[in-house]
C-alpha cells in the first residue's frame, strides 16, 4: 500500500490531534490528488473512504486546525486547485447537515 494513502488513512481517524498534524495531512492529500492515477484500486478505496472521514468530520478537524493557522489565509498562500476541497474545511464546517434520506421502496430490500 502506497505510503502517503496509509498515513492520510490513518491521520483523518483522529480529528482531535493537533491541527498542525492536520495542516499536513492536507498537504498529504494534495500530494496524493497529484498521484491519484497510479494508485491501485485498493488504495483508491482507502483514499475515498478517508475522504469521507474527513468530509464527515470537517468541523472537528478544521476546529484544530483553526487553533495555529487560518485556512483562508493558506488558501491564498497555497493556490490549491478548487477541486482540492479539502482546503476548504473552514468552509464545509459552516453547512448545514442535510437530513437522513429515507431510502426509496425501490431501494429496500423485499
Amino acid at each position: 500500500m502506497n505510503k502517503l494513502v496509509k498515513n492520510y488513512a490513518v491521520d483523518t481517524r483522529f480529528p482531535g490531534v493537533s491541527g498542525i498534524e492536520h495542516l499536513q495531512m492536507l498537504q498529504i492529500r494534495s500530494r496524493l490528488a497529484e498521484i491519484e492515477t497510479t494508485l491501485t484500486s485498493k488504495e483508491r478505496q482507502v483514499l475515498t473512504e478517508a475522504d469521507q472521514r474527513l468530509f464527515a468530520n470537517a468541523s472537528e478537524f478544521w476546529a484544530e486546525i483553526s487553533r495555529f493557522a487560518d485556512l483562508a489565509e493558506e488558501r491564498q498562500r497555497l493556490q490549491p486547485p478548487p477541486e482540492h476541497w479539502w482546503w476548504y474545511l473552514d468552509v464545509l464546517a459552516q453547512l448545514p447537515e442535510l437530513p437522513a434520506q429515507e431510502p426509496s421502496p425501490a431501494e429496500v430490500p423485499a
